[in-house]
């Protein structure tokens, strides 16, 4: 496993500068931003495509030409993430918390179990704490932020719901970690490895990911949140540009849409 703290490093202070924009009114944000078109997906077994919501737009301040490719998916009852534009999206959500993919190709049913993604794919990820979800954002709290979510741990592995060794673990060691906060990693998962890039619904594969993982032990609903980007390498300035919105999304009460 590489770790690394970044403090003053180039890439959080970029994403923290740009959410110290949109929180304060900084000046320093141009008045006019990109806009992107918004979609709406299909959730559950629901049939049909995304459906493009009709003069609904989001705001994506990243370069012009990056914004030109890219486009909004939500769903109703899950946090909603930037991807390619022209991909197809589908939603889950249960008391445990909801998951939004975007793929290149429609995900044909059946839709449960959840299917296995082996190519590229922009996924978000949440967990709520205060449901079923608690056990997931427990684990990965005991792998990510053991220090901060102790005493979320211990409650959780009391509860003895669950096998007490899923709670032993540690950071995958082909993984690299930057800490950005106490409660919020950056990180790569090289191809062909396996990681918490594909500690979910993508399968190891010959393309990179690259994702951030935040949590929030204090809220029940969206407690933990997990944004994984999986892209081909001709679209990695795509996926820079969708990290580093997702890096301020992630970070704002109700997600992307607190950038309107």
């Amino acid at each position: 496993m590489v770790l690394t703290k970044l403090v003053t490093g180039v890439h959080i202070g970029m994403s923290f500068a740009l959410l110290s924009c949109y929180a304060l009114g900084s000046p320093a944000i141009p008045e006019i931003q990109p806009r992107v078109p918004a979609f709406g997906c299909p959730a559950n077994d629901q049939p049909g495509p995304a459906r493009l919501q009709t003069g609904e737009t989001m705001p994506a301040p990243v370069e012009p030409r990056m914004a030109e490719q890219i486009a909004y998916y939500g769903a109703e009852h899950s946090p909603g993430v930037y991807a390619p534009k022209g991909w197809y999206c589908r939603a889950w959500d249960g008391s445990n918390g909801s998951v939004l993919v975007v793929t290149p190709k429609r995900i044909e049913p059946p839709y449960f179990p959840l299917p296995m993604i082996t190519g590229p794919a922009v996924m978000i990820e949440s967990s709520d704490g205060g449901s079923s979800g608690r056990f997931h954002v427990a684990i990965v709290a005991a792998r990510l932020f053991p220090l901060l979510g102790s005493d979320f741990i211990t409650r959780v592995r009391q509860e003895h719901l669950v096998s007490d060794s899923l709670f032993d673990v540690e950071p995958y060691p082909n993984d690299r970690l930057e800490y950005l906060s106490d409660r919020f990693v950056e990180y790569t998962t090289p191809a062909n490895s396996t990681g918490l890039g594909t500690d979910g619904m993508l399968e190891m594969s010959e393309l990179p990911v690259m994702g951030l993982t935040i949590v929030n032990l204090a809220a029940d609903v969206n407690t933990l949140i997990e944004v994984r980007v999986r892209l081909p390498a001709g679209l990695m300035p795509v996926k820079q540009a969708i990290v580093q919105l997702e890096t301020v999304c992630v970070q704002l009460p109700r997600g992307c849409q607190g950038l309107h």
